[in-house]
C-alpha cells in the first residue's frame, strides 16, 4: 500500500508561513509535553500563546521557519495572530490521532498508554511494514494504524480460508508463513502481537 501524506495546515502570518503536520513525530513531541496532547489541547482552546507557541514548535516541519514566524507575531499585538493560529492548530490536533474503528469489546488485554501506542506504532511501522524511520516518523498514527490493521485484517482472512488444521496461536503454521510471504511480510512475522495492538488500543 503507497504511503499517504499525513495531515497538514499551513499557518500564516505577514511575510512569514509555517506547516504543521500531523505526523507520528509530531504527536510525540505534543506527548512529551508537560500534560501531553490534552494539555496541549488544553492550552490550545484557551488561547495561550505559551500552549499554542509549543504546539506549533511541536508540529512544523520546519522548525526554523517556526522560529521566525514566533518572532514576528510576537513583535505585534498577539490578539489577531492567536486566532489563526488557535485554528490552525486545533485542525491538526484533530487530525492527529486515529479514532476508534469499533465500539470497545470485553476484552482481557490490558489498556496501554498512548506513549506505549505510539512506540509500538513506530516498532510496528520499521518491522511489519518495513518502511525506513524517516518515513515512519513522517506518517501520522492514523495512516500506520490503518494500514497495519488492514494487513492484519487481510491476514485474518486468509487464514480462515486456508484447509489446513487449527494451530495453537504460538505457532507458526506453513499456511501462515505462506499467508505473510503473500501479504509482503516477514514469513516468520507472528499476527498475534499486531493483534494484541489493537485489543489494547481499544481497550
Amino acid at each position: 500500500m503507497a504511503l499517504a501524506p499525513a495531515h497538514e495546515t499551513t499557518l500564516r502570518h505577514g511575510n512569514h508561513a509555517v506547516t504543521l503536520r500531523a505526523s507520528l513525530r509530531a504527536a510525540v513531541a505534543l506527548d512529551n509535553l508537560p500534560g501531553g496532547i490534552p494539555g496541549a489541547w488544553d492550552s490550545v482552546m484557551r488561547q495561550t500563546y505559551t500552549g499554542i507557541r509549543a504546539v506549533i514548535l511541536a508540529t512544523a516541519t520546519d522548525r526554523a521557519a517556526a522560529g521566525f514566524l514566533l518572532t514576528a507575531a510576537a513583535q505585534e499585538p498577539l490578539a489577531p495572530f492567536l486566532g489563526h493560529a488557535q485554528a490552525a492548530c486545533l485542525d491538526l490536533l484533530g487530525n492527529l490521532l486515529p479514532q476508534p474503528q469499533e465500539a470497545p469489546k470485553a476484552t482481557t488485554a490490558k489498556p496501554i498508554t498512548l506513549r506505549e501506542y505510539l512506540t509500538e506504532l513506530f516498532k510496528f511501522g520499521t518491522t511489519i511494514l518495513e518502511w525506513p524511520p524517516s518515513e515512519v516518523w513522517r506518517a501520522s498514527p492514523a495512516e500506520i494504524d490503518a494500514i497495519l490493521r488492514a494487513r492484519l485484517e487481510r491476514l485474518e482472512a486468509m487464514e480462515a480460508a486456508s484447509n489446513g488444521d487449527p494451530q495453537p496461536k504460538h505457532h507458526m503454521s506453513q499456511d501462515q508463513r505462506q499467508a505473510n510471504i503473500e501479504a509482503g511480510l516477514d514469513p516468520d512475522f507472528d499476527r498475534h502481537a499486531l493483534r494484541a495492538l489493537k485489543a489494547r488500543h481499544n481497550a
